[in-house]
């Protein structure tokens, strides 16, 4: 508790989540009698949420503003990813951000900011109290503690029938809780170590000369270790028999795939999913005069494309590097036909 000007009010408790929701909590409650009291807003899993804490990598940062400094910083978690902007009323963040190096993993807390340009659309970030470095393992540590959490929330809300109702009015479209939970669960897949592929790759070892082979490296015998006989006593001229190196077996040629082939396969389906979306990004823009960015989800849900599910937002970067879409305004996107 605080006290300002002689009125109590409750510091906003910090909501850890992932991007992926972020993106997509757009419905502000109403606000209090407090002067003070921050806004909050219902996310579609059913919290209610002021301040927030994100956790990922920073990608990209720029400083959009003309007569002040305004720095946008991305971020992206396994997720999905969310944009930050800090300016003058926001000075520590504000140089945490000017002195980042990209990529770098941070951890971002702040306020949620939800604007909205015309009816129907949002575009929605973070307005930062701080933006602290971090190394791989707290980075891990964060996103799992925003995925339980998610988890404890999408469990709470579909055992509460009034949330459900709540949620369900908010948001028309996008507040499938399955959903969220395959969000959840994929997230927590990521932090999973992968199995170790040194010993798949590790090779015979080259073939060595038979001295080479028994060489003593010092008085004492090792365990396993080979021993050469000498000749017998006056036997000087016996030749010596030169030992050989043990045979192997040879081993029929493997049919599985190498993890590097795998990986490349794995790769490959990733650029093939994303060209994909890339088609029906580029379809919709198209149809459209001009699309808000927030209203893309709904409008490729509308065409079969899971937004949860699939990476629309590296697929919407593409065609922006390739020079088939651009944005004319910020957070609006064109296609260029």
């Amino acid at each position: 508790m605080a006290q300002q000007f002689g009125t109590t009010f409750k510091r906003s408790s910090v909501t850890k989540m992932l991007a992926a929701e972020v993106t997509r909590t757009t419905h502000a409650l109403p606000k209090g009698e407090e002067q003070y009291e921050s806004q909050t807003y219902l996310s579609p899993t059913g919290r209610t949420v002021a301040k927030i804490m994100v956790a990922g990598v920073a990608t990209e940062k720029e400083d959009i503003g003309k007569d002040q400094s305004l720095w946008r910083l991305r971020i992206s978690d396994p997720s999905g990813a969310i944009g930050v902007m800090a300016g003058m009323y926001q000075p520590e963040a504000m140089q945490a951000i000017a002195q980042l190096e990209i990529p770098s993993y941070v951890a971002i807390v702040g306020k949620l900011n939800v604007y909205e340009p015309e009816s129907g659309s949002h575009i929605v970030s973070i307005r930062p109290d701080s933006v602290t470095i971090i190394d791989g393992k707290n980075r891990d540590d964060l996103v799992l503690d925003a995925a339980l959490s998610t988890a404890r929330s999408i469990k709470k809300t579909m055992a509460d029938p009034e949330i459900m109702k709540k949620v369900a009015e908010a948001y028309e479209s996008g507040h499938d809780q399955a959903a969220y939970m395959l969000v959840v669960q994929q997230a927590l897949e990521s932090l999973l170590p992968t199995p170790s592929t040194e010993k798949l790759d590790q090779k015979a070892p080259k073939d060595q000369t038979a001295s080479a082979a028994v060489t003593k490296t010092d008085s004492h015998d090792k365990a396993g270790e080979d021993k050469v006989t000498p000749p017998p006593a006056g036997d000087k001229n016996q030749p010596k028999k030169k030992a050989k190196p043990p045979k192997t077996k040879e081993k029929p040629a493997s049919t599985k795939s190498s993890p590097s082939s795998n990986k490349s396969k794995a790769g490959k389906e990733i650029d093939e999913s994303i060209k994909t979306i890339q088609e029906v990004v580029l379809e919709v823009l198209k149809e459209k005069r001009e699309v808000v960015y927030s209203d893309l989800p709904d409008l490729l849900r509308n065409k079969g494309i899971n937004p949860l599910m699939m990476d629309w937002e590296s697929a919407v970067k593409r065609l922006m590097q390739e020079g088939l879409c651009y944005e004319p305004k910020l957070g609006r996107l064109k296609a260029n036909v």
